[in-house]
């Protein structure tokens, strides 16, 4: 990208400047002339073209680097470049939402029950070889009888992980991936007030977690949605 010559920007008119460079930085984006990769103009420039202060573009730089959208650099050439593969802000909001109780632990269970049924019947259709033969490895991790609640708990929480990764849809992984750590606490809470016989409660979730496996391997689309929405069920019942 040339960065001496960015006709798509222009003269911030209106809003709170951040607020309008980041709109036009996204309709640029939106509209090809930048992508992946590219290298935006320096501090300077932008300012310049935008006709508003330094203090403005570096406050749309640090929302977009907080967002994992560039990564930016310091010094005199002080810039900043469009990541390939960003980061996931999606992972930060949730966290903050649940501890605000912005969003109830109810609504969250049954958008990760709905999501995951759906994208246990999408792995079923694709039936994905790499992605299965992952899942059956933490199965069989899971199987150690030494496995302490925590150590097992991890290995649940990849195994839906890998799940989620077998459907194929990148928006759906990139969602999944966002409600990982959302998912890790509410997991933690749960178990920590368990009054159950932990034992007893590892042996109904191997299970689930075969009878899991064991439809979608086989194809069985409809089975492994139902099976995923009463496994989440029942891990939240039993750890009420």
């Amino acid at each position: 990208m040339n960065t001496q010559s960015t006709p798509f920007l222009r003269p911030v008119e209106r809003r709170r400047a951040f607020e309008e460079i980041l709109f036009q930085l996204e309709k640029a984006i939106a509209a090809g002339h930048l992508s992946a990769g590219d290298r935006l103009p320096s501090e300077r420039e932008l300012a310049t073209q935008f006709q508003v202060s330094r203090t403005s573009v570096r406050e749309a730089l640090r929302v977009l680097e907080a967002l994992g959208i560039v990564r930016v650099r310091r010094g005199a050439e002080n810039g900043a470049t469009l990541l390939e593969e960003p980061g996931n802000a999606l992972a930060q909001l949730l966290r903050f939402y649940l501890a605000l109780q912005h969003v109830s632990m109810e609504s969250f269970l049954e958008f990760r029950i709905t999501l995951e049924s759906w994208a246990a019947d999408l792995a079923a259709s694709r039936q994905p070889v790499d992605e299965l033969v992952e899942a059956e490895a933490l199965l069989e991790r899971m199987e150690a009888e030494e496995l302490d609640q925590h150590d097992f708990l991890e290995l649940d929480l990849a195994f839906h992980m890998q799940l989620a990764q077998a459907c194929g849809n990148e928006l759906a992984r990139l969602v999944f991936e966002g409600c990982r750590t959302a998912i890790w606490r509410t997991m933690l809470q749960a178990a920590m007030e368990a009054s159950s016989d932990w034992p007893s409660i590892r042996d109904q979730l191997r299970h689930q977690h075969r009878a899991i496996y064991a439809a979608i391997a086989a194809g069985d689309a409809k089975l492994a949605s139902r099976l995923v929405g009463e496994h989440i069920r029942h891990f939240y019942n039993v750890y009420p």
